[in-house]
């Protein structure tokens, strides 16, 4: 059981006192298999709970610094986001255990679209070496070229009067 690859979920649950909390969680089928070992299974379900909760609190700063920063720095941030997931699901393929749609975990558990995460991860793909990152550039200069076709909500707004004319 130890060498199979489990998915397991993170679930919002109420504890005794009455607040959130997120659990990791496996299969009930698990139990039924030959070879199972609650006491690894227990052990694991904490690690990876606990690395979870941890990347959840590391985006939320990340998020946060993104939110308050204006300027050239702030495209950084974007690629740091983008690091931390792709440090976790790269950490994640070594155990016994994995988490099944961290993106979807994230969505709930931080409050970004799915296109953000997205955007950040793949980001993080096609830039892999930090100091490869031109802090002249913006995330979204960036986005419009992995995402061919995408128009930044402010280039739009740029772009709206100068259409409404055309349509005269």
């Amino acid at each position: 059981m130890k060498n199979t690859k489990i998915g397991v979920q993170v679930k919002k649950v109420k504890e005794p006192d009455g607040k959130e909390a997120l659990k990791a969680t496996a299969p009930m089928r698990l139990i039924f298999e030959e070879g199972f070992d609650a006491k690894w299974l227990n052990e694991e379900l904490k690690k990876i709970e606990g690395k979870y909760l941890k990347l959840v609190d590391n985006l939320k700063s990340i998020l946060n610094l993104i939110k308050s920063r204006k300027g050239k720095s702030r495209v950084l941030l974007y690629w740091m986001f983008g690091d931390e997931i792709y440090e976790f699901i790269e950490e994640d393929k070594n155990g016994g255990l994995f988490l099944e749609g961290v993106t979807k975990h994230l969505i709930r558990d931080i409050g970004v679209s799915h296109q953000f995460i997205n955007r950040c991860k793949q980001f993080r793909l096609l830039y892999p070496d930090i100091s490869k990152i031109d802090l002249n550039k913006s995330f979204n200069s960036y986005v419009e070229t992995f995402e061919r076709g995408y128009v930044s909500a402010k280039r739009r707004q740029r772009r709206e009067p100068t259409e409404a004319k055309d349509a005269r």
